[in-house]
């Protein structure tokens, strides 16, 4: 299909000749992405770098979504030319240039710093995926019945009505104060700590978040309900080469989230970043109770993407109904930072990273920087905004292997926005399956 959109160009340029719509270099560089031309692109993108104008937050998205520049299975890059394009549009964003410390290059095109692992496996670590495979996950010694449902259906959303439509149904399932046994303190075996990650501006791993009793407990409900699978039914979605994940929608309850919070809140921003323009600023104030868990299975990959900002989700308090949107309008918040959740360690052959991509010292070249999962931990960075939001893919899982992950949000207060609300393009409608808001 992409190539019989690039070898129609001609009669495409034929047909634009004279028209309005697209005049605008946005416009034009959508267009040429849309079809493929990905050299046309480029020489709209150098000539936008060279006179310096930014792009919009919603354009940015769109154009990274259009390169669909997945890497391989074996983890090598994706198509070149489509990669020169996502290089180029980094440096329009203002996006900082990496180090010149890297150990491979590939083509050209992407250079590969070494995988980073914030520390080797720890004693008391659980093989979940292991389990999943041997059929032990509910084994005795480490799972009990519940006596009475722990999960409830608070909202559902037939395909049709997603956005774009998906040929499965979505719905989120609400948890009770005690459907995670949470390990006390003075129990824990190592305490919460903060590792930046080298090389990539904002991003950093809070390690042991979560215990790995914890992460089991999830595993088991999430598998218990069972995983949904995620596939558009029409558009350009269905050309993408992404293999997308199978996912648990998850409405956590609050006990959990505060929680979750205190364990995080000594290691986060206190504040949001302030964009070019003096959007941003606002305090931190919690953890977006909508969480993805995802299971990615041998091959699965999330192409290259940039994570738009998501509202703070939760129940109407008087009518229970699922609100995409919970917070007044009087005190909005809206998420400026991704969190990422590893549920597992044991994902063979340092595969299912998530791997950054910056631009290098030299243009046309991309940097990349591979974040190994390590078990409870949290991994955070910023989103939101054209400035400082980062390009990342979650790489795909090696053979037999399986990554589980929670994809939520750190929520701020809205302070810089106008009328309370991020700038155009920023998150997704309700119901939707946020092609722009997952991360993994």
């Amino acid at each position: 299909m992409k190539e019989l959109k690039r070898a129609t160009y001609d009669l495409h340029r034929v047909m634009a000749e004279g028209a309005t719509v697209g005049s605008s270099l946005t416009a034009r560089i959508s267009s040429a992405l849309q079809d493929y031309r990905f050299t046309d692109a480029l020489v709209l993108l150098f000539e936008m770098h060279a006179r310096r104008i930014p792009p919009k937050l919603g354009a940015l998205q769109r154009w990274v979504r259009e390169c669909d520049a997945t890497s391989r299975e074996d983890g090598t890059p994706g198509d070149p030319d489509a990669l020169r394009c996502l290089d180029m549009m980094l440096r329009i964003a203002g996006v900082t240039a990496g180090s010149e410390s890297v150990t491979e290059r590939n083509e050209a095109i992407v250079s590969r710093k070494a995988i980073w692992k914030a520390r080797e496996d720890v004693e008391g670590e659980i093989k979940i995926w292991e389990l999943i495979q041997k059929k032990q996950l509910f084994d005795p010694s480490h799972y009990s019945s519940p006596k009475e449902p722990l999960f409830r259906s608070v909202h559902h959303l037939p395909g049709h009505l997603r956005r774009p439509p998906n040929l499965y149904a979505s719905t989120v399932y609400g948890s009770s104060p005690s459907a995670i046994s949470l390990t006390p303190e003075e129990r824990r075996r190592r305490l919460p700590s903060k590792k930046d990650v080298p090389g990539v501006p904002g991003a950093f791993l809070v390690l042991d978040v979560f215990t790995p009793e914890e992460c089991l407990q999830i595993v088991q409900a999430a598998v218990n309900i069972g995983f949904e699978r995620d596939e558009a039914a029409a558009g350009s979605a269905k050309l993408k080469t992404s293999i997308l994940a199978h996912n648990f929608l998850w409405l956590a309850d609050k006990p959990f989230l505060e929680n979750f919070y205190s364990r995080l809140l000594p290691f986060v921003p206190a504040t949001a970043l302030v964009s070019t323009d003096g959007n941003g600023g606002g305090k931190v104030r919690g953890i977006n109770a909508r969480f993805r868990v995802y299971r990615y299975n041998e091959k699965q990959v999330y192409r290259p993407h940039i994570d738009g900002a998501w509202p703070a989700a939760g129940l109407d308090p008087v009518t229970g109904e699922y609100l995409h949107d919970s917070s007044p309008p009087s005190d909005p918040l809206w998420s400026r930072y991704t969190l990422l959740v590893y549920l597992n360690s044991d994902i063979p052959n340092d595969t299912g990273c998530t791997t950054f991509f910056l631009p290098s010292k030299e243009i046309g070249v991309l940097e990349a920087t591979a974040v190994k999962p390590i078990q409870g931990a949290v991994l955070c960075f910023p989103h939101g905004d054209t400035h400082g939001s980062l390009l990342h893919e979650g790489s795909a899982v090696g053979a037999n292997g399986g990554k589980l992950v929670i994809r939520t949000d750190l929520l701020y207060e809205a302070k810089g926005f106008g009328a309370f609300k991020p700038p155009m393009g920023v998150g997704v409608a309700q119901g939707g399956n946020a092609v722009d808001g997952l991360g993994s």
